[in-house]
């Protein structure tokens, strides 16, 4: 809505959708990467920076996604009777380092190269 209120073209299709949602779900994760949460293996979220457990609130156009995204950021927690994530937007996990490197450290990976137990110091 808010795109045809302000003159810009929307696109419609569904293919493009997601390469075209990249930089604008990039900002949004650069502007709320203290919000963000992954997925549990319960279908809850975990969020990342106070480690509490939340789930997205049924009214987001994301909630009914299959299967749902693996990692989000959330503008606001709403407590009821459980705690829900409130405007949802799904980002790719590995931004997240990348954005916010001083919040967020990546894990090294082992060589794919390396077999067997890593050395011990």
């Amino acid at each position: 809505q808010i795109s045809v209120k302000g003159g810009l073209p929307v696109a419609c299709s569904s293919a493009s959708a997601a390469a075209d949602s990249a930089p604008l779900r990039r900002c949004l994760a650069s502007a709320f990467f203290p919000h963000a949460a992954q997925l549990l293996p319960t279908g809850g979220y975990r969020t990342l920076a106070s480690n509490q457990e939340v789930l997205m609130h049924p009214s987001s156009v994301l909630f009914a996604r299959k299967p749902p995204p693996p990692c989000v950021v959330y503008n606001s927690l709403v407590l009821t009777t459980k705690q829900y994530m409130r405007d949802v937007t799904a980002i790719d996990a590995s931004w997240l380092a990348e954005l916010a490197p001083c919040f967020y450290r990546s894990l090294p990976q082992p060589s794919p190269a390396h077999e067997g137990p890593l050395p011990s110091s």
